[in-house]
């Protein structure tokens, strides 16, 4: 689902990361369905540079604490055959002063969706082991679905002052919409299920067809359930160059552990 080999959007690999062992030290409500979870480590040595970037995070499991990850010379060790993962990724909000914070969407199922109904105790991170990199440009396009919210004020905050351009957000209804703090010029568009369920839409495809192509280069990035983004792949390969495009199928509908969120 990536399209990258572009100049404007390029990748810095981290790959001498280390596990950090963190713990809940707060949890507040940001929406009805979006809790943010702040964990105390020695996070601020962690190498957060980009817009996207995300951490694994390591869960208890079978009533057991969290085990720190093993890693290899090629990284993470996988797990033993049969058994699942015991992470899930999660784009890092903000990482300062010993304290980083992890937006959680709240779907009350699952390794992570069950524990954030309670947040507590410690977990393992380990990340990001990249970053991604992107030039200035003349106008830009981003959006997603609720688990893209935390990269997409990332996007935001790392954008020049005087960035022009859209964001298509999908959510499940207003409630569900927050502040989104960005150059004066990147208008912020809310698109509303409104009962649908996640990754059953074409909220952000028709979003993307509604949309003019402004005058000059670009630089589109958007991420959401993977094929809620094939429309908006098909239309926007119609309307410039695939170097200027990243879009990232974040997770999968109907497939437990996929991607980020």
């Amino acid at each position: 689902m990536v399209v990258r080999n572009a100049p404007v959007i390029s990748s810095q690999a981290h790959d001498d990361v280390e596990p950090v062992r963190v713990e809940v030290v707060d949890v507040s409500e940001v929406t009805p369905r979006m809790r943010r979870v702040r964990f105390a480590g020695d996070v601020d040595g962690l190498p957060v540079s980009g817009p996207t970037d995300h951490a694994k995070l390591f869960f208890p499991t079978a009533g057991a604490e969290a085990a720190r990850p093993e890693i290899g010379p090629r990284g993470l060790a996988a797990p033993l055959p049969g058994r699942p993962r015991p992470y899930r990724e999660y784009t890092l909000r903000s990482v300062s002063d010993g304290v980083v914070e992890v937006d959680f969407v709240r779907h009350g199922h699952g390794l992570a969706g069950s524990w954030v109904e309670d947040p507590r105790g410690a977990l393992w991170l380990y990340g990001p082991r990249s970053s991604l990199r992107h030039d200035p440009r003349d106008w830009y396009l981003l959006g997603g679905d609720e688990t893209a919210l935390p990269a997409l004020g990332r996007w935001l905050r790392s954008l020049p002052s005087d960035a022009v351009g859209t964001v298509f957000v999908e959510v499940a209804d207003a409630a569900e919409e927050q502040a989104l703090d960005g150059p004066a010029g990147m208008s912020v568009q809310w698109l509303h299920r409104d009962g649908a369920e996640p990754g059953t839409t074409t909220l952000l495809g028709d979003a993307v067809d509604g949309w003019t192509r402004p005058e000059g280069e670009g630089l589109v990035w958007m991420g959401a359930e993977a094929s809620a983004l094939r429309p908006v792949r098909r239309r926007l390969r119609d309307l410039m160059p695939t170097e200027w495009i990243d879009l990232d199928g974040y997770w999968r509908r109907g497939v437990e552990g996929t991607g980020l969120g």
